[in-house]
């Protein structure tokens, strides 16, 4: 639902950026794919077919494993031909050798507003305000360096 029919705003802006720094963006840098294991793997069969990606922002913890065994059967080295980037912390990272990089924000705040969306809500009060928190990010042992060249854009 964020990918289709229209990006939401967090991706807009990371398709955005990569234009801002001359990046030709499409599908390849946000494909659309079944949430299945087959999609998974389709898509990933997709996206290192021609042109390998040089990095991959998970943006569900649950898809790791599946991506992790992906490029594990192809011989694919994290971080020295694609970095990894999990879009939220889970503990199950503590037992990861390279350490995963990841993004590291506060949950309280968002749990506040939901609570008051929800008061809101049972109130019978429309709530449409949407807040955005900071995010940290954590480079981890997964998020190498880009390819000789990609300094210069």
């Amino acid at each position: 639902m964020r990918r289709l029919p229209a990006p939401a705003r967090v991706e807009r802006a990371f398709l955005a950026e990569l234009a801002a720094h001359g990046i030709p963006t499409g599908a390849y840098n946000l494909p659309d794919w079944e949430e299945t294991a087959e999609g998974l793997h389709a898509t990933l069969n997709s996206l290192f077919h021609h042109t390998p990606p040089t990095a991959l922002i998970i943006d569900e913890v649950p898809f790791i494993p599946g991506v992790l065994q992906f490029l594990a059967r192809r011989g694919i080295q994290v971080p020295g031909q694609v970095s990894l980037v999990a879009c939220d912390f889970d503990p199950a990272f503590a037992w990861c050798q390279p350490s995963m990089a990841h993004l590291r924000f506060d949950n309280a705040p968002n749990i506040r507003r939901i609570v008051r969306w929800a008061t809101a809500v049972s109130q019978g009060r429309r709530d449409l305000k949407q807040t955005l928190y900071p995010a940290e990010f954590v480079p981890g042992g997964t998020f190498g360096p880009a390819p000789k060249g990609w300094a210069d854009t």
